[in-house]
């Protein structure tokens, strides 16, 4: 199916990109990744090379599915396409890509290393194309990538797009930031409320806007994560006192930009921060997840979801979670749970046990079921849209929801919407009676693991393996005495299900042989009714996600929009006016979190555009921004000027050899910018060389934590200290982070071996030769790179890269790490001897089959014979 032509205001768009390069904000579902497709349409010749970076896998499927729609077309070239490039494509085909031009969409990590390795023909490229040009930033290798193609081809074109205006509002002039990023002088807005945009969607499309009123259930359920939010919030608050009040409230945290806002705000300080702050912050995301589940969710699944919660919150799982000591979280958990099921303390009759039991369910309960009202309303609108969709030519129905998970619910309620089962006197939704049947079987499950795991023993006689309880609270960051306020109503009704679902597993066997019987039948009636629908009888639901270009595809005549999404609301009427949607219905819950965050989304928007617009009135750019040096750059050039002038040094001759893996942080893009000459390799060892004798590893705080407990850090020092005569360890903090490793709340009581600290200290009492270098951010960096190359030789890149070769000391990025940690776990096989293996036998099956005498003169005699017993012994 050939694709519709452009609409006035998305030709306008194109003309303006083609015209000047530019950045082009576009708001959310008018089409951008349509436009970037006809953009590289337009580029995808064999005289240009044009270069689409930034480009999630999500819109490199849309382009790829826009350009098979193009080669249907009668007027477009068969060889119209976009090459991907991937980590799975080697240099080879790479360089035989970039001379084969064209459009190519590529990683910025493999673009830069290939652009210094002389790789990509500069002289060739036409132009790059930035896409999601909000998320780039000085330190961004796309910023990297574009300095290096200004300097060797002056004339090629930069155009870059987004459709996230709230991102150009933070913080202090980040327009024009972007723009000197970028090297362009001119921003192109388009709103919802452009004077082209509204006269293109003038059309008006038939909706019926349903406020579909909440049950009390839900509402009590929606306060009570509202009053956890609340205390979570002012907890937090008292914790760090970082946050303000008026910015960082419940109302802001009901979106998800609240948590970006929250990390952006403790990012400085986070590593100081303790495991309870930590906690909160994580407390905050779950919390908001719950209130976008008790509207999305049934009313099993949003059981289910607090089940896991409560789990993962239970002592010795986890950090303590400060929200579920609370009344709130009493509340929420009760409410939920009332209106799933609710156990009965006097025996039920006979007969609605006996019910209770063909289903699956514990006999002693009452199942509630409440069936969410907008499923109710689905399929209100599916019988009256049944009556007015009578036509042979009428498109499908199209009913859009927000989750896959969703999707499947629609769907299995749809399946079953004239299925019940009777128990006692009252009948269930079929669809919700297997919800609950299966979220007892899951529980039992569960409780059959846990019990398992507490039925091993954990201690040995004479040792303790862990620290009293009172204690290990405390570590945890509760109280002083260890005390933890009791949550009594949620514990006990998450162990009541427990139980019920713990007596229910034995007496279900009989009821899944029914099920597999009825399974069965369904198979057979699909057997017969095979066959295609017609279009007027044809239900499609599909969620938001992955949804772009579904109107197009399946053309329907009537759209249900289960859950409101301001960005397909735009969708639709952009089809509505090539194609005839005879209506929408769009169902919202009324006075709930959905219908506010929908609204918030529509003001957020707004209120980014008009600030965008004056903003855009007062721009301050240089004239000739597309040369331009960045302030940040001029500084560096500065200061690596400073150190060569006291050297006596020419200042091309700065080099440093770096490893291709460091190439993800900003520190090799800050050092091109300063004029020292970036030389990307491979390198077994370290990973900057400054010269023939200094191997500097670096380390950032979360790099550092984690190499330190994995012993990967130990291994590193142990390479570098042997091959280099000056090695040093680079512990580099981020940007406008803060400067120390202290925590907050200070010292602590007790020094433990465990904590950062202290494995520093190991770690220089282990390798005295080891020099620690603190850096406090990239660009300090690189003002200490160039006071330790002053005076001293280039270093020699293939010297460099041969270092550590010949003993595989870079285990993680010659072999599968996988079969190394087999390997390393077999009789006679030790961290001195398990490389040998891995370069002599290609996998696990060649090390079984090989000889003794082979294994003789890898391993020595012992170690063989033990490998080679383990390996062959008979069962």
């Amino acid at each position: 199916m050939a694709l519709d032509p452009l609409l006035l205001f998305q030709r306008q768009v194109l003309d303006d990109l083609l015209d000047e390069d530019a950045l082009c904000i576009v708001a959310r579902g008018l089409g951008l990744n349509r436009i970037l497709a006809e953009l590289a349409r337009i580029c995808a010749t064999p005289r240009a090379l044009v270069f689409l970076l930034h480009a999630s896998e999500h819109d490199e499927d849309d382009l790829q599915h826009y350009f098979m729609q193009m080669r249907s077309g009668e007027a477009t070239d068969a060889a119209t396409t976009m090459q991907v490039v991937k980590n799975e494509t080697n240099a080879g085909q790479r360089a035989q890509l970039y001379r084969q031009g064209g459009v190519i969409s590529v990683t910025s990590r493999i673009l830069i290393v290939d652009l210094l390795n002389d790789v990509v023909p500069t002289e060739l490229v036409t132009g790059v194309v930035v896409h999601n040009a909000s998320q780039v930033t000085a330190e961004s290798i796309e910023a990297f990538v574009l300095r290096v193609i200004r300097q060797r081809n002056a004339q090629a074109f930069v155009k870059a797009l987004s459709d996230a205006p709230e991102a150009f509002v933070q913080g202090f002039a980040p327009v024009e930031k972007i723009l000197k990023v970028l090297g362009l002088r001119h921003v192109h807005l388009w709103p919802r409320f452009h004077v082209a945009v509204q006269r293109d969607l003038a059309r008006e499309v038939p909706v019926v806007e349903l406020r579909q009123p909440q049950t009390r259930a839900m509402e009590e359920v929606q306060q009570a994560v509202l009053d956890c939010l609340a205390a979570t919030i002012a907890e937090l608050g008292a914790a760090t006192k970082l946050l303000d009040t008026e910015t960082f409230n419940v109302e802001s945290s009901l979106f998800r930009f609240f948590d970006v806002m929250v990390k952006r705000r403790l990012g400085p300080y986070w590593h100081r921060l303790g495991p309870r702050a930590r906690g909160m912050v994580n407390d905050l995301a779950s919390l908001r997840r719950v209130g976008e589940l008790v509207t999305a969710y049934d009313a099993v699944a949003l059981l289910e979801y607090l089940d896991t919660l409560l789990l993962a919150a239970r002592p010795g799982a986890g950090p303590a979670v400060s929200w579920m000591a609370t009344d709130s979280a009493n509340i929420l958990y009760a409410t939920a749970r009332a209106r799933t099921f609710v156990r009965m303390a006097d025996p039920l009759p006979a007969r609605t046990q006996g019910q209770l039991r063909a289903q699956g369910l514990p006999d002693n309960i009452e199942p509630v079921l409440e069936v969410p009202p907008k499923l109710e309303a689905l399929s209100q609108i599916l019988d009256e849209i049944g009556v007015l969709n009578r036509t042979d030519n009428a498109g499908p129905v199209l009913v859009m929801a927000g989750s896959a998970r969703e999707c499947r619910m629609i769907r299995d309620y749809l399946r079953l919407l004239h299925k019940r089962a009777t128990i006692g006197e009252r009948q269930y939704p079929q669809m919700m009676v297997d919800r609950l049947r299966m979220f007892f079987r899951r529980k039992a499950q569960v409780s059959g693991i846990r019990g398992a795991s507490q039925t091993q023993p954990t201690t040995q006689p004479g040792v303790q393996r862990r620290a009293p309880p009172a204690k290990r609270r405390r570590v945890r960051g509760a109280s002083a005495t260890g005390t933890r306020v009791p949550r009594a109503p949620a514990d006990a009704l998450e162990q009541e299900s427990t139980d019920l679902a713990t007596a229910v597993a034995a007496t279900t066997e009989d009821a899944e042989n029914i099920y597999e019987e009825d399974e069965d039948e369904a198979l057979g009636a699909f057997d017969e009714h095979f066959g295609l629908l017609a279009g007027h009888e044809t239900v499609v639901v599909h969620a938001y996600s992955g949804g772009r270009g579904i109107l197009e595809a399946l053309r329907p005549s009537f759209v249900v929009l289960y859950d409101p999404d301001a960005a397909f609301v735009r969708e639709v009427e952009m089809y509505g006016t090539r194609a005839c949607v005879r209506q929408v219905y769009f169902v919202v819950y009324d006075n709930s979190l959905e219908e506010q965050r929908y609204l918030s989304a529509i003001r957020r928007e707004r209120e980014a555009f008009e600030r965008l617009i004056g903003d855009k009135a007062g721009l301050v750019v240089p004239l000739d921004s597309s040369n331009a040096v960045s302030p940040a750059g001029r500084l560096l050039q500065t200061i690596v000027g400073r150190s060569q002038r006291s050297g006596r040094m020419e200042p091309t001759e700065a080099a440093v050899v770096v490893d291709v893996r460091e190439f993800r942080a900003p520190l090799a893009s800050l050092l091109h910018a300063s004029g020292i000459s970036v030389i990307p390799r491979t390198l077994a060892v370290g990973d900057y060389v400054l010269h023939d004798g200094l191997a500097i590893e670096r380390k950032s705080l979360p790099d550092l934590i984690g190499s330190l407990r994995s012993g990967r850090l130990f291994n590193q020092a142990a390479a570098m200290t042997r091959h280099y005569p000056c090695a040093a360890l680079l512990v580099e903090f981020e940007v406008n982070s803060s400067f120390s490793l202290q925590a907050i709340g200070g010292l602590p009581d007790s020094v433990s071996p465990t904590t950062l600290t202290s494995q520093l200290a190991i770690l220089a009492m282990a390798f005295p030769r080891l020099r620690v270098l603190w850096s406090c951010s990239p660009y300090e960096t690189v003002s200490i790179f160039a006071e330790l190359k002053r005076g001293l030789p280039e270093p020699d890149a293939a010297k460099a890269v041969a270092v550590g070769q010949d003993e595989g000391l870079d285990t993680e990025s010659l072999y599968a790490q996988a079969p190394i940690n087999l390997l390393q776990t077999l009789p006679g096989v030790t961290q001195a001897n398990y490389q040998k293996l891995a370069r002599r036998f290609d996998n696990v099956r060649a090390l079984c089959a090989a000889e003794r005498a082979e294994l003789d003169e890898l391993l020595g005699s012992d170690a063989a014979k033990k490998l080679h017993e383990f390996l062959h012994r008979s069962k």
